[in-house]
């Protein structure tokens, strides 16, 4: 690696580890309440080995065997997602200029920092939220590999082959993040095959079936890597016995579809409240103002209009493609990182390929106002979620006295804990005094399998978790508590709200 090459490494990983040090300094999932209860086996065994991510069941694994604490445990996966995030910027821009001659010191700024936003961009602070956030990193550095082999392959098949390896080892990191192979190569290809009038028309037409052709590519390796992996979780289900609750039957795809049609503007709109409410839609419509009128002035000279819409239309297939399979998981940032990394494309496509100095100034604008808005609203929503941890530890000690007081006045020991899940009121279980709704600002005493790992972790009484019975219900209900939890007989029933 060259020497500038490890200046700017350094310069990205210090920028990130700003923007996440509310986190580097210790924070608490719902999923972390839930490793500290279950253990590190048994999580590395349901929640990754289950869904195929052989690559955290044994990163998880290997910390049970030297007996890791947890709280090296969550900082280790953050700091190391940042530096192989770090990597991902610093290869992505190492595309973006590779056909750059001349490229000045200015320029591979400007790419890093238009790469940069793309990676770490604002559905990407819910994916930092997990442990598996290491995994995320790698599937999508992953991704840029395997998309650089199939834009790039000309007609070398050997690269090609090799895109079709990475593409089916990201989607064995993460599956989630399967859709940013497509809008990659898709941007990649329209880079690399330029659209424009200037040249032979033949040139022209040439260039668009190449890129229709690098997209089909991408869709056909997407669906050989989700098919790989789904093999590999049919054979260990079948080995283990484990089974696959997340994804979905094929006669529900046509209801999945009808599902993400009807709910998707909900999404652009808040964007799950990881990002400003409007925000996106604005630097959408100000990006594609500025197509529009640039594609007057120069009687589409660039297409930059038509290159925007297809951008943010690809971008949008890309965010809901695994929805399509599944509804699992949908009000979900992790699984909308294409929406998150939309502007960071198009503002690529347009400046790369834009030669006037004063619409360049204009974008360079725009990329400042989105590079601070980005920065800014980072360390807002993960300083938020170091708020809910101390809510969260303040709730369970009013639950600790509650169970306290209700000892003492029956001598009854309080030693069981039922969970009772109430579907479609998630709006209960954030804080009033918490701004951004989002998983990452969720509170995990309402989450059903964090609230007795949570209650737990701060109690020196250990709750033995036990499924809630219909008696326990029918006198739950009864003169229902407005606190959301209610003790019976030996048993404390927590009411939890899910999506």
């Amino acid at each position: 690696m060259k020497k500038k090459n490890i200046y700017i490494l350094i310069g990205i990983i210090i920028v990130a580890v700003l923007m996440y040090i509310n986190w580097i300094t210790m924070h608490y999932s719902a999923d972390t309440y839930n490793i500290i209860n279950v253990g590190y086996e048994k999580y590395a065994t349901n929640w990754s080995l289950k869904d195929g991510r052989l690559f955290m069941y044994i990163i998880t694994m290997i910390s049970s065997k030297i007996n890791m604490p947890i709280s090296i445990f969550v900082i280790e996966t953050l700091i190391v997602a940042i530096i192989i995030s770090a990597v991902a910027v610093l290869k992505l821009k190492n595309i973006l200029i590779k056909d750059i001659n001349n490229i000045t010191l200015k320029k591979e700024i400007l790419f890093t920092i238009l790469s940069f936003f793309t990676i770490f961009n604002f559905m990407y602070i819910e994916d930092m939220y997990f442990v598996e956030s290491v995994v995320m990193a790698i599937s999508l550095l992953l991704f840029i590999y395997a998309s650089e082999f199939i834009v790039y392959a000309n007609k070398q098949k050997k690269k090609f082959w090799l895109g079709l390896v990475f593409a089916i080892l990201g989607v064995i990191a993460y599956q989630g993040t399967i859709g940013f192979l497509i809008i990659l190569t898709f941007v990649l290809s329209l880079l690399k095959n330029k659209v424009e009038l200037k040249g032979k028309k033949e040139d022209l037409k040439n260039n668009i079936k190449q890129i229709l052709w690098d997209l089909l590519k991408s869709l056909t390796v997407a669906v050989i890597a989700i098919g790989v992996n789904m093999i590999i979780v049919s054979i260990i289900g079948k080995i283990t016995g484990l089974e696959q609750t997340r994804v979905g039957s094929i006669t529900s795809i046509f209801s999945n579809l009808g599902y993400i049609l009807n709910n998707f503007e909900k999404i652009l709109k808040d964007c799950i409240g990881l990002f400003p409410n409007y925000a996106l839609y604005i630097f959408l419509a100000v990006l594609l103002t500025f197509s529009i009128i640039y594609d007057i002035k120069t009687k589409d000279k660039n297409f930059f209009t038509i290159k925007t819409i297809l951008i943010i239309l690809i971008s949008m297939i890309g965010a809901f493609i695994v929805s399509v399979g599944t509804l699992s998981s949908f009000y979900t940032g992790r699984l909308r990182f294409c929406i998150g990394s939309m502007i960071g494309f198009i503002l690529i496509c347009l400046i790369k390929e834009n030669d006037d100095k004063l619409c360049n100034y204009f974008l360079y604008f725009i990329l400042i106002l989105y590079s601070i808005l980005n920065i800014y609203n980072c360390i807002i929503v993960t300083y938020e979620h170091k708020l809910v941890n101390i809510y969260e530890k303040e709730e369970v000690q009013n639950i600790n006295n509650y169970i306290k007081e209700y000892e003492d006045k029956t001598s009854i020991n309080v030693n069981k804990i039922a969970i009772y899940t109430v579907k479609g009121q998630s709006n209960k279980a954030y804080f009033t005094n918490i701004n951004r709704k989002s998983v990452v600002t969720y509170n995990s005493l309402r989450c059903e399998w964090a609230a007795d790992g949570l209650i737990n972790y701060y109690s020196e009484d250990k709750l033995e978790r036990i499924t809630l019975t219909k008696d326990l219900l029918i006198e739950y209900l009864q003169n229902k508590p407005s606190e959301g939890y209610k003790i019976i007989n030996d048993t404390l029933v927590l009411e939890c709200y899910m999506y």
